[in-house]
């Protein structure tokens, strides 16, 4: 067992849920598919191109349609299953981003939209992905910056820690926003026999007519938000609902409705020439 096996349980049982994943296409993947474009630019000439944590598949597609030679992985079947009816002729296999089944060095880039983030083992994970890309190779991921640059977390937290019932707590986690830190990402790449080239944040959002949304979306398109808020006393999730709802109508007033800025960090990794360390 490791500290984080209760986090695996979370995200395995999160992301094999048809309703959360339902939930995360229809209403989160609109502000996480703005990241796509910068993360596919980023990915030189014509590539062997593994897209690890596929989802339901949109940076594939992305990449195939950028002329790009794609695998598609993830270990949700759930997820998978969407990825292949968006593009059944596309390659999509079942994997584990901590223990993938492929020879070494045989990618010359590897690309995570928002998916790093939620593997247990991100060390291992990244040692991983060095494996299995060429000398020099590149890794292209996202990750969601944090509160101090973004009005999704910067609502959500706050409203989560004075609302929330104490009782409720999650299992021990990974900072969801480590990969955004320039210090904290350089040296769990370095760690990995990966270098550090260039984090840029990228503007993503949701527009809203409701500005209710924003907890919607957590409760409802996200494991980790959907756990905490769901489980909540009805009191206690009716007021970070509330709360929530609040600071989206006096923060984030646009153009006649509401849009909440959640931007994404686009890092860029690239393997050394050396082997990199073993799992």
């Amino acid at each position: 067992m490791t500290i984080y096996d209760g986090f695996a349980e979370l995200e395995r049982t999160g992301w094999t849920n048809p309703e959360i994943a339902t939930g995360y296409i229809d209403m989160f993947s609109s502000a996480s598919d703005m990241a796509v474009p910068a993360v596919v630019s980023r990915i030189p000439g014509t590539a062997r191109v593994l897209d690890l944590c596929c989802g339901q598949g949109n940076t594939t597609l992305a990449l195939i349609d950028a002329g790009h030679d794609v695998v598609g992985a993830d270990f949700s079947t759930v997820m998978l299953e969407e990825a292949r009816k968006r593009r059944p002729d596309a390659t999509f296999i079942e994997a584990d981003a901590q223990d993938l089944p492929f020879a070494a060095e045989c990618f010359d880039a590897v690309t995570s939209t928002f998916g790093l983030m939620h593997v247990p083992d991100q060390p291992r994970a990244l040692r991983e992905i060095a494996r299995v890309l060429r000398p020099g190779g590149r890794l292209v991921m996202s990750a969601w910056a944090g509160p101090a640059h973004s009005a999704a977390f910067g609502i959500l937290y706050p409203a989560v820690m004075q609302n929330a019932d104490p009782s409720v707590t999650m299992p021990e986690q990974p900072d969801f926003h480590r990969f955004a830190d320039e210090d904290t990402a350089s040296g769990l790449f370095s760690e990995a026999g990966l270098g550090l080239s260039s984090i840029e944040l990228v503007p993503c959002h949701w527009d809203m007519d409701d500005p209710a949304r924003l907890f919607e979306i957590f409760l409802r398109g996200a494991p980790r938000g959907g756990s905490l808020l769901s489980r909540q006393p009805e009191e206690n999730r009716n007021a970070i609902r509330n709360a929530m709802t609040e600071a989206v109508r006096s923060r984030c007033a646009h153009d006649g409705g509401y849009r909440v800025e959640i931007p994404a960090a686009v890092i860029v990794a690239t393997r050394d020439e050396v082997h990199p360390p073993l799992p």
